[in-house]
């Protein structure tokens, strides 16, 4: 599944890559995903993007806001509704520790004793 289309947005590249991480982490697949991508006024450079996706039987979210383009955007997550924190000290690249913290939540929410 994280392979691109010919022609495919890498937005959506980069949502699926992130839903397939989190797939094999728990053993799953990955069903009814769906993005979203909204636009700065007046321009092509991206503003926010909300993703969204079934992974054994739990919801995950994740969204990215580009507030100021001269800066790193900011990110989010949620497993079947509730926040997730992200690890903001993390030198790997957004979408592992997007999907680690999802897969963590994942397990938590599965098993409440084992974290």
């Amino acid at each position: 599944m994280a392979e691109s289309t010919t022609g495919e947005s890498v937005v959506v590249t980069w949502c699926r890559e992130i839903a397939t991480d989190i797939a094999a982490s728990v053993g799953a697949t990955v069903d009814s995903a769906e993005y979203l991508l909204r636009l700065h006024p007046h321009g092509y450079a991206p503003h926010s993007l909300y993703c969204s996706f079934l992974i054994a039987g739990h919801t995950v979210a994740v969204w990215v806001m580009w507030d100021d383009l001269w800066r790193e955007p900011g990110f989010g997550l949620a497993v079947n509704g509730q926040p997730v924190p992200l690890d903001a000290t993390s030198t790997a690249r957004p979408a592992a520790v997007i999907a680690h913290a999802a897969w963590q939540a994942i397990l938590a929410n599965a098993d409440p004793g084992r974290r």
